[in-house]
């Protein structure tokens, strides 16, 4: 089950679903403009980067993630961890370096700190900080795909964010407060930027964009500020490219589910869903563009644009929870759950009354999404025609000749995973007669979404390649009178899928054929062959056939 908005309001209602995924698509587009556009301001620190560029940088950098998920790596995962890594380190060195300058920084804050502020302004004030809350959404939009038990995973993956954005960013906040720039001229919010010089304006700007290279090149050390700022940029880039990652998983889920065109659907031979990509792509590029021209300058106008997406997800989200009663829910949980939800609905109807921008992005959003969701459902699902190499192998094995032996339980057992290789398929049915063995034919659809829709998953009569095989393996089956079991599975990791059933069915002989990508797919995608020869049990034989 997919956890956030979408899968708990379409529990309730398939129209709440829809404007709780589509709010989810407005938080990953600003997410995914946002991080690109700090990662380049990062990124560019040290080589003094023009501000100017950062936009036109930004689009380039979106379309680049686009190119990369065009082959679905697998491997950003493992290169996020490490770049997470060494940015935790970094924070660490920092916020130690800048210990000693915590009292002035306090000093600071204090000094400078609004008095008898309105209630009205300490709300809205309230409201413009909540950007915080993203990581805790994408956090409960992964319940769905967490190892059980999801209770303690969950567990384990909020509390670093909390300690983060509690303990960390508190720390890292006063200690800019101390540069000398904000002791010099004073609180970026509480200056006139007419009335300051160049310098101090630049200064101010820098601390804006790129506030940790700052305090990095202050507290510690020129290079280790260079080394830090492209750390952080890194790490942004991963922020982007799983943003753009659950773009293309929220279009999928919605296209299976008939909340969205067909087309949205469509894998390519990666098993990324290419429309879904593209648009993912465009609609950060869009964003950007527009933000770089609104007026009030690109990061300003993305940050405004950012929160009313994901509030609103985390209202839908909670209330959804709070009155299904199918949930197995405490008394008291529900009471903090209706507490949390009534403050969020209030920030959430707040942020498009104070923040223009915010207002007008969400509109567009939600209009165009729920005017495709109206048209999708009232116009037939076409689905996409066989290739003509497929047809032709279909038509080839389609009078079967011979008998079809049942499955015989007291025989060996031979699986082959084939995404259509003949040759590899006839050598294991050769083989199976020589053992007189049965022979599972394993089709695995790798496809590359986090998660695959709820109503409506991917099924063998659909997916042409699959059927194709099939028709190819049954005619073999009669041909060489071997017992053949079929296997249809969809799934991110065809290694896992492999070394499951080989566990599963207790298989003598595993059977693979040699991958043809090249060196540079297989490192982005990772080598099935070396996932299964690592992990196959030791009663089961690796066959492969080159």
């Amino acid at each position: 089950m997919v956890g956030g908005g979408y899968s708990s309001g379409r529990m309730l209602h398939p129209s709440l679903g829809a404007i709780g995924a589509i709010l989810l698509m407005a938080n990953y587009v600003v997410t995914a403009a946002i991080s690109t556009y700090e990662a380049v301001r990062y990124i560019g620190a040290p080589f003094d980067l023009p501000v100017e560029w950062a936009p036109g940088l930004t689009i380039v950098a979106i379309l680049l993630i686009g190119a990369l998920n065009y082959v679905g790596p697998r491997r950003a995962g493992v290169f996020a961890l490490f770049v997470a890594i060494a940015a935790v380190i970094i924070s660490l060195i920092l916020a130690a370096c800048t210990l000693p300058r915590l009292s002035i920084g306090w000093e600071q804050f204090t000094q400078h700190a609004p008095r008898d502020v309105p209630p009205l302004r300490v709300w809205i004030n309230l409201v413009s900080v909540v950007l915080a809350l993203s990581g805790v959404e994408s956090i409960a939009n992964m319940t769905g795909i967490m190892v059980q038990p999801v209770r303690r995973t969950s567990k384990l993956a909020i509390w670093p964010v909390i300690i983060e954005v509690v303990v960390l960013n508190l720390i890292l906040i006063i200690a800019i407060f101390s540069l000398p720039a904000m002791t010099e001229v004073g609180v970026i919010a509480d200056q006139d930027p007419a009335a300051l010089t160049a310098a101090e304006n630049a200064r101010n700007a820098a601390i804006k964009e790129h506030a940790l290279e700052v305090l990095a090149r202050q507290y510690v050390h020129p290079a280790f500020a260079a080394v830090a700022s492209i750390v952080f940029g890194l790490l942004l880039l991963s922020a982007t490219n799983t943003a753009v990652i659950a773009m293309i998983s929220i279009q999928y889920a919605m296209s299976r589910d008939r909340e969205m065109p067909e087309i949205f659907s469509r894998i390519n031979q990666y098993g990324v869903p290419l429309y879904g990509l593209w648009a993912a792509c465009a609609l950060s590029a869009v964003v950007t563009v527009a933000a770089a021209s609104f007026g009030e300058g690109t990061l300003e106008t993305l940050a405004k644009m950012y929160a009313i997406g994901v509030v609103g997800a985390i209202v839908i989200n909670l209330g959804s929870c709070l009155v299904n009663r199918k949930l197995a829910i405490k008394v008291l949980e529900r009471i903090g759950m209706a507490a949390i939800g009534v403050v969020l609905a209030a920030i959430w109807i707040t942020i498009p009354i104070v923040n223009l921008p915010a207002l007008i992005f969400i509109s567009v959003m939600l209009v165009s999404g729920l005017t495709m969701r109206f048209i999708t459902q009232r116009v037939p699902r076409v689905r996409a025609a066989p290739t003509a190499a497929l047809e032709a192998a279909a038509e080839a094995a389609a009078a079967p000749v011979g008998e079809l032996l049942p499955f015989d339980p007291g025989k060996g057992r031979v699986l082959v995973a084939s995404r259509g290789n003949l040759k590899l398929l006839r050598f294991a049915f050769d083989e199976a007669r020589r053992r007189d063995a049965n022979i599972f034919v394993l089709y695995v659809r790798d496809i590359a979404v986090m998660y695959a829709g709820q109503s409506a998953p991917l099924t063998p009569e659909e997916d042409h390649e699959a059927t194709a095989l099939f028709r190819q393996a049954d005619s073999m089956a009669r041909e060489f009178q071997v017992p053949m079991q079929p296997i249809y599975c969809v799934s991110r990791d065809p290694a896992d899928v492999i070394l499951d059933f080989s566990a599963t069915y207790a298989v003598d002989v595993v059977m693979l054929g040699v991958s043809r990508r090249a060196g540079v797919l297989r490192a982005l995608r990772g080598d099935v062959i070396a996932g299964v020869a690592d992990n196959l049990p030791a009663e089961a034989t690796l066959l492969i056939h080159a």
